[in-house]
């Protein structure tokens, strides 16, 4: 079963059993992420117009790369349903565990959003299903 979220001007669905939460800020950028019940997650950054994706991808990784260790970064570029996206595929170190994450940044409509998701890498293969699935729910609405 699936959950829908719709709010912040986009909408997307996600597996019911998962978390949502939501930046309860008015400050931008908006932030929308959710958890599975493994703590795997995907977030939706929303930014104002005029911020260049580019820069975004750049500062979500310089922000993770100053948090853990063993930081590796590899430049990645992807189309989703017409859309092309731009960013990178991380792995690094999280306690004991080693984590992949992506960050991919787009354009929906005239708002730049920056799409980070991770997980566990035992479980980034199964996981990156779902995340997918989020990503081109969100593109096509």
């Amino acid at each position: 079963m699936v959950a829908t979220y719709d709010n912040l001007g986009v909408k997307f669905s996600y597996p019911e059993n998962w978390r949502i939460s939501e930046d309860q800020t008015n400050a931008w950028p908006r932030s929308v992420s959710v958890h599975s019940p493994t703590e795997a997650f995907w977030t939706l950054m929303i930014y104002e117009p005029g911020t260049e994706l580019e820069a975004l991808v750049d500062a979500v990784r310089d922000a993770l790369s100053e948090e853990y260790t063993d930081f590796e970064s590899v430049p990645a570029e992807q189309t989703i349903e017409g859309v092309d996206l731009i960013g990178c595929d991380l792995n690094f170190y999280c306690l004991d565990f080693l984590v992949q994450a992506k960050i991919r940044a787009l354009m929906l409509g005239v708002r730049p959003c920056v799409i980070l998701y991770q997980g566990e890498d035992r479980e980034f293969d199964e996981m990156e299903r779902v995340f997918s699935a989020i990503t081109h729910d969100l593109i096509r609405s």
